[in-house]
């Protein structure tokens, strides 16, 4: 059965909406999960500390101090519901998807660009239910392509 995570990865011009698919449970899994910007659907090379998109837009998951430690977490889980409630508002209609989306492909140039904005734009996270969480998976599923 297909496993699907849910994340916020803050970034200098805005957030982006990632997910992460496996084929087995998460947890236990020694895959490495596939992992797409969500409007996009643009797949990401993942590093020790960063996500690529386009082979060009490299974007901070973590900040790491000198030993290695992590010191500051830019890309955070979200439950299918959260992430569902961050990324509903665009999902109404054709035209604010492709706006979103090239939103993001805008995002993407100017982090290969290094467009000057060192400050990180990061959103609350709220609290979620079980239930709730069932049915934005659903709902989410229907805009995440299958993997055939």
């Amino acid at each position: 059965m297909e496993n699907i995570l849910y994340y916020e990865l803050a970034t200098e011009y805005g957030p982006l909406y990632v997910y992460e698919r496996y084929n087995d449970d998460p947890k236990t899994s020694k895959e490495i999960p596939e992992t797409r910007e969500f409007f996009t659907q643009e797949e990401a090379r993942v590093s020790y500390s960063s996500l690529v998109f386009l082979e060009k837009a490299e974007f901070k998951v973590v900040e790491r101090n000198m030993e290695g430690i992590i010191t500051k977490n830019y890309m955070h889980k979200l439950s299918p519901y959260e992430f569902l409630n961050r990324v509903g508002s665009s999902l109404d209609s054709d035209e604010k998807m492709e706006e979103k989306r090239k939103r993001i492909y805008d995002i993407f140039e100017m982090k290969s660009n290094n467009m000057a904005n060192d400050q990180v734009i990061e959103t609350e996270q709220k609290g979620n239910k079980k239930q709730k969480n069932i049915v934005a998976s659903k709902i989410l599923s229907k805009y995440i392509p299958s993997k055939n």
